[in-house]
């Protein structure tokens, strides 16, 4: 999570959460580009779609993805295309 801190240029940084959901389950992501994800910590799952979920200074939003490599718990990198 990213702060609502004051950096040492006098600039505000947003608040920024980002989650990845599979059914019931919130994993906690670290990074989320066109296409590509990183989780926070890597473990494997077996899903092949889910949501992403993004917070930036509480306004949400979601998108359903489906995976396009599996994220076996080896890497914490994955790649998706919006569903």
């Amino acid at each position: 999570m990213i702060s609502n801190a004051q950096n040492e240029n006098g600039i505000f940084s947003a608040d920024v959460k980002l989650h990845l959901h599979i059914g019931d389950q919130r994993i906690e992501l670290g990074q989320v580009g066109p296409g590509l994800a990183i989780l926070r910590d890597a473990q494997a799952i077996d899903a092949t779609e889910g949501e992403i979920e993004t917070i930036v200074d509480e306004k949400v939003s979601r998108w359903k993805v489906r995976f396009t490599s599996p994220i076996t718990g080896e890497a914490k990198q994955f790649t998706f295309e919006a569903v």
